[in-house]
């Protein structure tokens, strides 16, 4: 019969020492009303699925709308809307000099206001807030080419306002739990 090998004395302790830190770190956290935003049972998730997103205009506009579908989820019958109003400033940076730029300065804002529908059919304002981004991107020679550099900038930069927008709802939703 074989014996397994002790653990040195200062190891072992250093170990139990830290599952006892952990144990208590999560139980205070738990004491204190801790919920984690995202998962199961998290803060976020069922509130988040009542806000329908509104049509936002422009090719811009309907990336972020997707960003945020993909990111709520909203249900069949949502008890909120979200209505988000954007505004992008597009500016060259890099001049060389002939004049021509080489790189760009991609920015948004993202203003959006969250209606809870009432009971009697119409909406009361609930929240509203702004998320803005900035990209830079840059322009090339080929034309095809910097068409491509801004739209991947554009797409990244609605995920980054969706991700933002999401984080503001779910942290609205986690204060106001009558919402």
């Amino acid at each position: 019969m074989a014996l397994a090998p002790a653990l040195p004395r200062g190891r072992g302790r250093s170990v139990a020492r830290r599952a006892v830190l952990v144990s208590a770190a999560v139980g205070l956290l738990a004491a204190c009303g801790f919920r984690p935003m995202y998962g199961r049972g998290g803060a976020g998730g069922p509130a988040l699925s009542s806000v329908a997103v509104a049509p936002i205009p422009e090719r811009f506009g309907q990336l972020l709308r997707n960003a945020l579908l993909d990111r709520l989820r909203p249900g069949p019958e949502p008890r909120h809307e979200l209505q988000v109003s954007l505004s992008l400033l597009d500016q060259d940076l890099g001049v060389q000099r002939d004049d021509r730029a080489t790189l760009a300065n991609l920015q948004a804002t993202a203003t959006w206001r969250l209606l809870t529908r009432v009971d009697d059919g119409r909406q009361r304002l609930d929240a509203e807030g702004t998320a803005r981004a900035a990209v830079t991107y840059n322009i090339l020679d080929n034309q095809y080419a910097t068409e491509a550099s801004r739209r991947a900038a554009q797409r990244d930069m609605a995920e980054h306002l969706a991700a933002d927008i999401e984080t503001r709802l779910a942290a609205l939703f986690a204060g106001r739990r009558g919402l």
